[in-house]
């Protein structure tokens, strides 16, 4: 009997604190239906640069941090200390981790295929410590069986929205 009220406090206990961390652990984060007015423009004209492997195009939306940490990450294959062009670098760092036949990295279009220009979808935003995330889903021409949702990530800088970070996820790209 004691064994039982012993274990049914522990439980007790479990279920508050879980419920407790999962009010505080989420009580800063917004959730939001209604699109940013500065994202749908950014988004299209950021993917269509993206698939064209444009860095010069889609330089003007990437925030200054992002373009700081590209500039940190080194490109396998080069000597210590020496970098490549921050577009090099930028592409090096969305190739996927698989090669084709001659052993060149494969880059996530060769996966998912070409973005569908126009058939952009506003999905929902979340905002927490001064970024906004903003989630679209997309059709991608290797992409058959559903949409390809993209996260991308804004945060002010100096009066405008810039990107900060992305993500693609798709159930080709989970595979």
């Amino acid at each position: 009997m004691r064994n039982k009220k012993i274990l049914s406090i522990l439980l007790l206990i479990c279920l508050v604190l879980s419920v407790a961390f999962l009010l505080f652990s989420t009580g800063c984060a917004q959730r939001g239906t209604i699109e940013p007015d500065y994202s749908a423009a950014v988004a299209e004209k950021f993917l269509i640069g993206f698939d064209k492997n444009d860095y010069d195009s889609i330089s003007a939306y990437l925030s200054e941090e992002f373009k700081g940490l590209v500039k940190q990450f080194k490109v396998h294959g080069t000597r210590d200390k020496t970098y490549a062009t921050l577009s090099e670098v930028f592409f090096a760092m969305t190739a996927l981790k698989v090669k084709d036949a001659n052993g060149k990295p494969l880059y996530m279009k060769y996966k998912i295929g070409v973005y569908q220009a126009g058939t952009l979808k506003f999905d929902r935003t979340l905002s927490e410590k001064g970024y906004t995330s903003v989630f679209y889903k997309a059709k991608y021409s290797n992409e058959p069986n559903g949409d390809v949702t993209i996260q991308l990530v804004f945060k002010d800088e100096n009066g405008k929205m810039l990107i900060s970070g992305f993500w693609f996820n798709s159930k080709i790209l989970a595979k």
